[in-house]
């Protein structure tokens, strides 16, 4: 009888780790760019065109930081979205110089032209 009381409270003792231990789920990498993917979409097309229709412009900014944060975070844990990222910020790059040098360009030809 002792040892069918203390293998019950062993087991009352054990139960909220082993609930805790179950709810916690460990997901696969593939398993988490797969999620935040469809975390970023939920909110591209459904709680950003939400902000819009309701014509609240700071909950659509706080939308759109969120969006970048999320889009930041998975670049950094998905190899294929880091790759992504880093092409963007060279296109960037190279089109903010492509605008600088027609910005230049501009301005000696209104320069020439206008016999300034």
């Amino acid at each position: 009888m002792r040892a069918f009381i203390a293998l019950i409270a062993v087991l009352a003792l054990l139960a909220p780790a082993l609930a805790v231990a179950k709810a916690e789920r460990r997901y696969t990498n593939k398993q988490l760019c797969r999620r935040m993917t469809k975390q970023i979409g939920h909110f591209e097309n459904v709680v950003l065109k939400q902000a819009e229709d309701r014509g609240n412009d700071q909950w659509a900014d706080a939308t759109l930081d969120h969006i970048n944060r999320m889009k930041n975070r998975r670049a950094d844990r998905c190899p294929e979205w880091g790759k992504q990222r880093s092409t963007l910020a060279k296109a960037k790059e190279q089109a903010d110089k492509a605008k600088r040098v027609l910005k230049r360009a501009a301005k000696a030809a209104a320069s020439y032209f206008s016999g300034l």
